[in-house]
């Protein structure tokens, strides 16, 4: 522990130099010298009718998008991060104010139901973020990113980890379900399911450069099992409504990024498969019936973020094998199979890439 302490704090300017990186290398893929005004979702018509009824962000603004045509929804405020309970019921979304996050309950109108969390404070320093929010499959148990415990005599970092409580509980009930490699941003992406919980860590190798891999654990604090490699850099997982399928995106190459999907058991990852490469890919969320997926991804000079639709073909036969020595999943194989065609659903609407679409 006092090594892995150590070497964090070494890390530290190192990350503030990683994450200005990535906003300028984010910036260059978005033209500078266009300046289109994006649309509200309101005044456009999609190109393409989904199925089911799918909630998305605008700076800030709800939206829900049914029989091809967008409604506003929620009152004003700086809304993220969508999640649909089990019973289509409500929505858990999160609300940011200042320099905190809280996470609330909304009907599907998007009227509030309550607050669920309370982290802010008049003192800056015991302010908290909350993020990611997702319901467990029985609706009971609510989990979530926090950067709980901030200021720990162990754990000196403000990095995310997650966390769950009872959804009609209280946030003193709250339980701490990982432990995160600090100065790094934390775990992320929540996804409960039958045998634990599936999520995304950030880590820093030994040539200070972060990873993102999707981990599987079985309990809180619990040694957790990695699915992808370090060097494959997947992220934004999203289960399959029957839990069969994972899907995530990945940027191995550093330069673009893939969309894949592969089988999942509940505790292990089958073989990858790319099915779209070569755009800056965001936020997929499986369909309804499990047959496609919708995402993000920019369109035009002026790389406004638009939705997609993708038909997922069946997994024809892999030809890569599972890596035993980690229990991560191979390199990822491009089948020979016809490769599906995306759709595009919106036009000239951005949307926020960092809200994945809640979807049913």
């Amino acid at each position: 522990m006092i090594v892995r302490r150590l070497a964090a704090i070494m890390f530290v300017p190192l990350m503030f130099a990683f994450g200005s990186g990535v906003y300028v290398y984010l910036g260059t893929l978005k033209s500078k010298a266009v300046k289109e005004h994006a649309q509200l979702p309101t005044v456009t018509k999609p190109k393409f009718v989904l199925p089911g009824t799918m909630f998305v962000v605008q700076d800030g603004r709800l939206f829900k998008m049914n029989n091809g045509s967008f409604t506003e929804i929620g009152p004003s405020g700086d809304w993220s991060q969508p999640a649909i309970t089990p019973d289509h019921a409500h929505l858990i979304a999160v609300q940011r104010n200042g320099f905190s996050s809280d996470l609330y309950m909304l009907d599907m109108n998007g009227n509030v139901v309550k607050k669920i969390t309370s982290n802010g404070s008049r003192n800056i320093t015991f302010n908290h973020w909350a993020f990611y929010p997702r319901v467990s499959p029985d609706g009971q148990t609510l989990y979530f990113d926090t950067d709980n415990p901030k200021f720990s005599r162990q754990d000196p970092g403000v990095d995310l980890s997650v966390w769950s409580m009872p959804i009609n509980g209280r946030q003193t009930q709250g339980r701490r379900w990982t432990d995160p490699y600090w100065y790094t941003g934390g775990d992320t992406n929540p996804i409960p399911v039958a045998g634990g919980l599936i999520f995304v860590r950030h880590s820093i190798d030994n040539t200070t450069t972060v990873h993102s891999q999707i981990y599987v654990q079985s309990r809180p604090l619990a040694i957790a099992r990695a699915l992808t490699a370090p060097t494959d850099d997947c992220t934004e997982p999203s289960l399959s409504p029957d839990g069969t399928q994972l899907a995530m995106i990945c940027a191995s190459n550093r330069q673009a990024t893939t969309l894949e999907v592969a089988p999942f058991s509940g505790t292990t990852l089958g073989p990858r498969r790319i099915v779209m490469s070569g755009a800056l890919f965001a936020g997929p969320a499986w369909s309804p019936d499990g047959t496609a997926l919708a995402y993000f991804a920019p369109v035009g000079v002026a790389g406004h973020f638009e939705l997609w639709y993708l038909a997922v073909p069946p997994a024809a036969t892999p030809s890569a094998s599972v890596a035993a020595s980690t229990g991560a999943s191979a390199a990822p194989v491009v089948f020979p199979t016809p490769q599906p065609t995306p759709i595009q659903v919106t036009q000239g609407v951005d949307l926020t890439a960092t809200s994945a679409p809640a979807w049913y």
